[in-house]
């Protein structure tokens, strides 16, 4: 399994992310200085694979620490529904800061090492990769889930107060046709998210096995993060 770029001049292979030919310097694709935060989330919905390489080749990962806050954030308060409502109802709002705070802390180191595994994992099989570009494929891919943060979280709260959250009573009691319809649309978007970072992982190494294996070994673990993580309550 390799991931090489040759270069036209030389006939040179190089890796994947190179700008420039490591032998005679010559330009081996188009120079990405920035990523543009509209214009991406636009091609990761008509041409995901395009979307994913500029990603990729970016030299400043710009917006990555905003939307790396978002997704994070999205991600505790999907934990505190699930547990809520698949394991048992808890009080986490009576210690919220407290419980935000160890559910940020614990996404954000698994969010921060996982592109490092990734990085370890690929470096064994022969091919290099950055760290940064590792991380702006996952978060960046990710942005599906981070817009329903932003979009339909609201209308969430709007029609089912902090029992969406907390679900004492749940929420599947209350209303439960808006209830499974969200939950459903939650769920679509987790998968069209999935699905991104399935391609981005391909790009990286060019193994469709390596790519699946990554991306379900991702999911794997953040299931078990979300449902596992020991708040207070």
């Amino acid at each position: 399994m390799k991931n090489k770029i040759k270069c036209e001049n030389c006939n040179s292979e190089n890796d994947y992310f190179k700008m420039n030919c490591s032998n005679c310097g010559s330009l081996l694709r188009d120079k990405y200085p920035n990523i543009d935060l509209f214009s991406s989330i636009w091609l990761l919905i008509e041409t995901p694979s395009k979307a994913l390489k500029k990603i990729i080749y970016s030299d400043h990962k710009n917006y990555l620490l905003f939307l790396l806050v978002l997704l994070v954030s999205k991600l505790v308060l999907t934990s505190f529904f699930a547990q809520s409502v698949i394991i048992k109802p808890v009080e986490y709002q009576y210690y919220l800061s407290i419980n935000f705070g160890i559910g940020f802390g614990i996404i954000l180191a698994f969010i921060l090492l996982f592109p490092l595994l990734q990085k370890i994992v690929l470096k064994n099989r022969g091919i290099l990769t950055r760290y940064k570009d590792n991380l702006a494929v996952l978060v960046f891919s990710q942005i599906p889930t981070i817009l329903f943060l932003l979009i339909l979280l609201p209308i969430e709260f709007a029609l089912f107060g902090k029992y969406w959250l907390f679900s004492n009573p749940s929420p599947f009691m209350m209303k439960e046709t808006a209830a499974y319809a969200f939950s459903i649309m939650e769920i679509l978007v987790f998968i069209w998210s999935l699905i991104l970072l399935g391609i981005g992982n391909f790009i990286q190494s060019n193994s469709r096995v390596f790519a699946f294996f990554i991306t379900i070994l991702f999911l794997f673990i953040l299931i078990g993060l979300l449902l596992f993580i020991p708040y207070l309550g």
